[in-house]
């Protein structure tokens, strides 16, 4: 009884947490939206994207390393003893926010052009502009780096709607500028509030640090003994949570070599991506990440390994529909979304056709993301890098291979085919010897998910003439993806899919 309410309480905590968070992803995606309307795929769009890609979007890629690297630092020392856990999360404050202000200053002072010149292939005047750019959004890195170290100790805190609304004030601020200030101040009026309302994601831990009454008090310790645990778990993890990133900054930099693939296209592809498969699988993995270690400290290790497979396989009976559903509508949704003013119909095609391919990795992407946490719970980190630098290794390959002959769509790809294989690889890693291991339930999903997309594909050809303007579309696509939705579950219930049948005798009860 005390385990299924357990349960029920988690399960209640991730869905609150996956709706903040998707109303957050939402707004990103309205406000990439009003981005593409404004600034199109034109060459100062492609600068910001160039720019953006290579500061702000690795700055929050290793912040958020930092985050989930504090995470099991604190919790431990929090349920101990609040003061120890406030004095370990100060120092650790201290000195990432020091080093990176240390950073940024040389990021600014440094000599931009001759870098933008080795990230863009074009005009001096456009490079000059490139480096102007990067130097605004250099003054993020110690706003964001402190931004998502108090996210770390509020989520050890199990504060866990924190990570996910946090940017709810900064989409509605950069929405509110595409709005009224874009075709005054342009894109470098936007670089200037993109930096700016980062100030607003830090001032959304301000609720939190009164209602725990922390004050970062910023003590030095070197020697602490989680000190080089943290930095080593976090180079680590900057690169096994962040494999998408890295994926699509190859893809954005060889596009950039291609004839008539704009960088662009990527970006909004990217951005639209993002949002949507992370907005699950991060919700899921916040509230059960700090789980993690109660489980491994409680089960034996072959038990441990079988209760993560669990959580995978129940997640991912969720992600293979949706990503069946999101490759089959990849061009209506660009279209719906980002179509209009400078963002035409031949960006439509490129962007959809790079989100569609994008969107069958989703799976692998939420099994690398799971089974690289389990791993750190358990303190080993070499697996989940070895597997995540066998898919950078394995798309830069694939990208050489296939970009050439396919463009941008074999750079896509290349991505889904190495994240998915990843995904593969570390799966099999994990549950090498775990035993009593039941894959039935697994292969049911996928041939559902298949069956589905498949007929999701040919009642698109059927119904979508491509003429449609975009409330008719959403009316067609909507009705379409609704009866997607009940052919999933019918094929879940005759085939009697484990996972499937026991959420619905849950709620049955």
């Amino acid at each position: 009884m005390k385990n299924s309410m357990k349960r029920n309480e988690t399960v209640n905590v991730i869905g609150a947490v996956t709706l903040v968070t998707l109303f957050a992803k939402l707004l990103g995606i309205v406000r990439e939206a009003l981005q593409a309307r404004a600034f199109g795929t034109m060459v100062q769009a492609d600068l910001y994207t160039t720019a953006n890609n290579n500061t702000i979007y690795l700055f929050t890629t290793v912040a958020y390393a930092l985050c989930i690297a504090a995470v099991p630092i604190l919790t431990p020392r929090l349920r101990r003893n609040r003061k120890e856990g406030y004095a370990a999360a100060g120092n650790l404050i201290a000195i990432t926010v020091l080093l990176s202000a240390g950073v940024a200053a040389l990021w600014i002072g440094a000599t931009f052009t001759p870098w933008a010149a080795s990230l863009w292939d074009g005009a001096a005047a456009e490079r000059d502009l490139l480096a102007s750019y990067m130097r605004v959004m250099a003054l993020t890195l110690p706003v964001i780096v402190l931004t998502y170290l108090l996210v770390a100790l509020f989520q050890s805190m199990e504060h866990f709607v924190l990570q996910g609304s946090m940017s709810i004030p900064y989409n509605l601020a950069l929405i509110l500028f595409l709005g009224l200030f874009a075709g005054k101040l342009g894109v470098e009026g936007y670089v200037a509030a993109v930096a700016l309302a980062w100030l607003l994601q830090l001032g959304m831990t301000i609720p939190y640090m009164v209602k725990e009454r922390y004050f970062p008090r910023l003590k030095l310790d070197l020697r602490a003994d989680y000190v080089k645990t943290f930095f080593r778990t976090a180079v680590v993890t900057v690169l096994t949570t962040s494999i998408f990133l890295f994926c699509y900054l190859q893809d954005s930099s060889m596009t950039a070599q291609l004839t008539g693939s704009p960088v662009s296209a990527f970006y909004y592809a990217d951005k639209l991506f993002t949002p949507l498969t992370t907005t699950l699988i991060y919700s899921i993995s916040t509230v059960l990440f700090p789980k993690f270690s109660q489980e491994y400290a409680a089960k034996s290790g072959k038990q441990y390994q079988r209760y993560i497979w669990g959580v995978l396989r129940s997640t991912l009976l969720l992600i293979l529909p949706v990503s069946a559903v999101l490759a089959a509508f990849g061009t209506p949704i660009v279209q719906v979304l980002f179509e209009g003013g400078n963002f035409g119909a031949e960006s439509t095609a490129s962007t959809g056709a790079i989100f569609t391919i994008y969107a069958l990795s989703m799976a692998g992407f939420c099994t690398l993301d799971l089974l690289s946490k389990a791993y750190y719970t358990m303190e080993k980190t070499l697996t989940p890098l070895l597997v995540n630098a066998g898919i950078l290794a394995c798309n830069w390959g694939l990208n050489r291979l296939l970009g050439p002959r396919w463009g941008g769509a074999g750079l896509a790809a290349a991505t889904a085919v190495s994240i998915t294989a990843g995904g593969v690889a570390i799966a099999v890693l994990f549950l090498w010897k775990a035993g009593d291991i039941r894959v039935g339930p697994l292969v049911k999903c996928i041939g559902a998910a298949l069956v589905t997309g498949s007929a999701l594909l040919c009642a698109s050809d059927l119904f979508l003439t491509g003429a449609e303007g975009k409330l008719l579309l959403v009316v067609k696509c909507l009705g379409l993806g609704a009866a997607a939705a009940v052919l999933y579950v019918l094929l879940m219930l005759l085939t009697r899919q484990r996972d499937f049948m026991e959420l619905v005798k849950r709620y049955k009860k």
